[in-house]
């Protein structure tokens, strides 16, 4: 087995991480049942929100069926040498600033968000902290020009006032819970709260996982169903035959450690998989093309993995030069879609 290249406090913390993900892999039925609750919100209609049922339960107000679902610590990563990154991100997916009172690392603490495949490729995410309702009102009647160009314009929708900057919105649930997203995947949500009642309909096992202790962020995904996922197996081979992906990890040195398992359709699709993440291809060209670009980022230490029956098992370090420029990318990725008409 390839030599470790991690600090023995961050190896240890990942091995916990990658057995707690093993367990979960191997003991959760493929497909689990939804996770309920009873909280009843009376929210449509003239109705007041009850406000304490939606901050204490964020995962009820996503809508069902998300191919990935993912956790965020937001408090934990601005904490850490990635904060700068992140509010790029942040800002695009929920585009407010200085005139809104907003201040991404002051205000957002923690972010559960879904893709779908409703009317193409959806999204929507719950982020909470504090936020301050009626600057961001002001803003919206002033038309402001927002941190991504795009004017904060305001409509209603299923009795909630819904603000859009370019090809993403906002929805002040809360003043600890915003909801964020695009029209589709918005408006899903919207439409279960107009139901009357809050409740949970993502699966048990995600939820599980997000809840796993000392992990910073996690993400989940049910890909049994996506044809894509197929057809991009000839470029990733590790794609081949994936079901389910369960990923967690922290912000200690030296970057971002992660630790997942993936569920293949069987042992021999578990194998070939395996046997692609040792390749570490996809990692291999990305080292590549940031050594073209004259990125000092450091070597990529190596992925351990293991493989039990239809699971596959693996802890991946990654330095914050690698990190800082895959978060760089994704900001600027976050702002096209945002802008996209």
């Amino acid at each position: 087995m390839a030599r470790t290249l991690l600090h023995p406090r961050t190896a240890a913390a990942l091995r916990r991480a990658a057995g707690a993900l093993a367990l979960v892999a191997l003991t959760a039925p493929a497909l689990a049942g939804c996770g309920g609750a009873d909280d009843s919100l009376a929210l449509v209609g003239g109705e007041k929100i009850d406000a304490t049922a939606i901050d204490r339960d964020p995962l009820a107000v996503l809508p069902s069926g998300a191919v990935m679902l993912g956790y965020l610590d937001a408090a934990a990563l601005f904490t850490s040498s990635l904060g700068g990154e992140v509010n790029q991100i942040i800002t695009s997916l929920l585009p407010l600033g200085p005139e809104s009172n907003f201040v991404p690392a002051r205000d957002v603490v923690k972010i559960h968000g879904g893709l779908y495949a409703m009317q193409g490729a959806d999204f929507c995410a719950v982020m909470q902290g504090n936020f301050d309702v009626d600057a961001i009102r002001r803003a919206a009647d002033a038309r402001t020009v927002t941190v991504i160009g795009a004017p904060l314009v305001k409509t209603r929708y299923a009795d909630n006032d819904l603000f859009t900057a370019g090809n993403v919105g906002f929805v002040v649930l809360t003043p600890h819970t915003i909801l964020t997203g695009n029209e589709t995947g918005m408006r899903r949500a919207l439409d279960r709260l107009r139901s009357g009642k809050l409740e949970r309909s993502v699966p048990a096992w995600t939820v599980d996982l997000i809840g796993t202790r000392g992990a910073s962020f996690a993400v989940a995904g049910d890909l049994s169903s996506q044809p894509a996922v197929a057809s991009a197996a000839g470029q990733l081979p590790f794609l081949a035959g994936l079901q389910y992906v369960r990923i967690i990890g922290n912000f200690q040195p030296p970057g971002v450690n992660f630790a997942g398992a993936l569920t293949y359709a069987d042992p021999q699709s578990a194998a070939s998989g395996a046997v692609a993440l040792r390749n570490l291809e996809q990692i291999a060209k990305i080292a590549s093309l940031l050594s073209s670009w004259g990125f000092g980022y450091g070597s990529v230490p190596p992925m351990q993995v293991a493989q039990r029956e239809s699971d596959v098992a693996f802890t991946v370090p990654l330095g914050e030069g690698i990190v800082r420029m895959l978060l760089r990318t994704a900001a600027e990725t976050a702002r096209s879609v945002a802008l996209l008409r």
